[in-house]
């Protein structure tokens, strides 16, 4: 802690001393929260992935993911430093993401200090601290977090550029690889940094402190793509099947746009405007930039899920409290916009927290299981087989999460010109098969059957009853059946 004081101590002989207990507040919350909660089922997938790949199986090959190995790779470090210490990959990937909660705190904080005008620097950590811990809740150690821990020191750098102040060259290198990462993560939050360059080259006149982040950057995103081509050479043979069935699982257009992807970070830009704080500063402009830039994100991936909308409210947020602090704001109305926006995060912050495996699962494996079960999931969602298995300590032994290519497939074949119809049912087939055969291989102690009714079609299909005539339905909770073999 007495180091990160030292990081955190202003040009400006401001005391930061108020601005780490709230700090360190949060990060003892986030700790009990996340104990309660654990990992979602995204965090909990890849870390079973990484447990594979560690062990031996191919990525794209022996075990399919449908993201690009960055997804998987954010979680290596973590998973093989847990193996060394014999401790729960949950816990260490925790720990390492409140690590770099922190970080980011301290980073913002050290970057701010150069602003003309910067603000208290506990309202900022205090601010920043409390979404990069707290808010997260259920979307905790997402890669959206994790573009988020980034994210907020790239901003901060760009907003000092944008006032046409310097920043040491060091400092520019390294931001500019930590936005090259957020680009890695997903190439779609090029639109969270791209805009807010541009912006800070608007503000400032001057390209030439943009240069050495953006070569950065660019080299970032470079090594990346040629450690893709060399390492993991199958996702590319990928591509076209998951562009074909998985990138079309979306949600509806108007499902999205009424959702908190776009809802929050618009409702919180129209509070800071009734603010009316006149010509913003350039770090609360930067931060709703990055906002907006990750709406646009959420937008295009169509999904609409929480971790989606992550980025947009955390940045959002804070530059509304910086906004809100800002000497010509008046304090009356501030106070109004700050109580409204407390009430609007109140509500997302219990929906994050509200993510959970599906109730009562883990308790009805464990009454008709074996100990430490081997598992498999037959069903298209992602949700019924994870976090479940680690939760019982079991034993993933399925070649991927769920039926996805099957689903998408399906889905796909309703509207498919002729001439695509044939690739479709060829991949609807081979994942069919591709489960029949860890079934058959594997012989897994359990299979969790999605048995919603919307998915009756995948129980039916002749393949899949062979397949499962091995195994009878033991216990229910809600819609997953958990079947144990004869």
């Amino acid at each position: 802690m007495a180091s990160l004081a030292q990081m955190l101590k202003p040009a400006r002989q401001q005391s930061l001393s108020w601005a780490l207990l709230p700090a360190a507040a949060c990060a003892l919350i986030a700790t009990f929260i996340q104990s309660l909660i654990g990992l979602d089922c995204d965090v909990s997938w890849l870390i079973t992935v990484n447990e594979k790949i560690l062990a031996g199986q191919r990525l794209y090959v022996e075990i399919i993911e449908p993201n690009p190995p960055a997804s998987v790779w954010l979680y290596t470090p973590e998973v093989w430093l847990a193996q060394q210490l014999s401790l729960r990959p949950e816990a260490v990937v925790a720990a390492v993401f409140l690590a770099g909660a922190l970080l980011a705190c301290a980073a913002v904080a050290k970057i701010s200090a150069r602003l003309a005008s910067p603000p208290h620097p506990a309202v900022l950590v205090t601010a920043t601290a409390f979404v990069t811990m707290i808010l997260p809740g259920g979307t905790f150690a997402q890669r959206e977090h994790a573009a988020l821990l980034l994210a907020l020191p790239v901003l901060t750098g760009l907003a000092v550029l944008a006032e046409g102040l310097a920043l040491p060259r060091s400092w520019r290198i390294m931001l500019g690889i930590a936005a090259g990462l957020v680009v890695i993560i997903k190439p779609h939050f090029a639109l969270a940094i791209l805009p807010a360059a541009a912006f800070a080259w608007a503000r400032s006149r001057a390209l030439s402190p943009l240069v050495m982040p953006a070569i950065a950057a660019a080299l970032t995103v470079a090594l990346y793509s040629a450690a893709l081509f060399i390492f993991t050479p199958a996702y590319l043979d990928l591509v076209p099947m998951l562009t074909a069935v998985y990138l079309p699982l979306r949600e509806h257009m108007l499902t999205v746009l009424g959702g908190p992807v776009i809802v929050v970070p618009v409702t919180i830009a129209a509070l800071v405007w009734m603010l009316r704080p006149g010509r913003l500063p350039a770090l609360p402009a930067m931060l709703l930039i990055g906002s907006a830039g990750f709406a646009c994100a959420g937008l295009v991936q169509m999904k609409g899920y929480l971790n989606h909308a992550l980025p947009g409210i955390a940045l959002g947020f804070v530059a509304l409290v910086v906004a809100a602090t800002l000497p010509m704001v008046d304090r009356i109305r501030a106070t109004a916009v700050l109580a409204t926006a407390g009430i609007l995060l109140a509500l997302q912050l219990y929906a994050m927290a509200s993510i959970r495996p599906p109730a009562g699962l883990k308790e009805a494996v464990e009454r008709v299981a074996p100990a430490h079960p081997t598992m498999v999931t037959l069903g298209p969602d992602l949700l019924t087989g994870h976090p479940v298995v680690r939760n019982v300590e079991g034993d993933w032994v399925g070649s991927r999460p769920a039926l996805f290519i099957a689903a998408g497939a399906q889905r796909a074949l309703a509207t498919a010109p002729p001439a695509q119809a044939a690739r479709l049912r060829a991949w609807y087939r081979a994942d069919l098969e591709a489960f029949a055969a860890d079934l058959s291989g594997e012989r897994p102690d359990v299979v969790l059957v999605d048995a919603r009714p919307g998915v009756a079609w995948l129980r039916q299909e002749p393949v899949i009853r062979a397949a499962m005539s091995a195994y009878r339905p033991a216990a229910r909770a809600n819609d997953v059946e958990v079947w144990i073999r004869r």
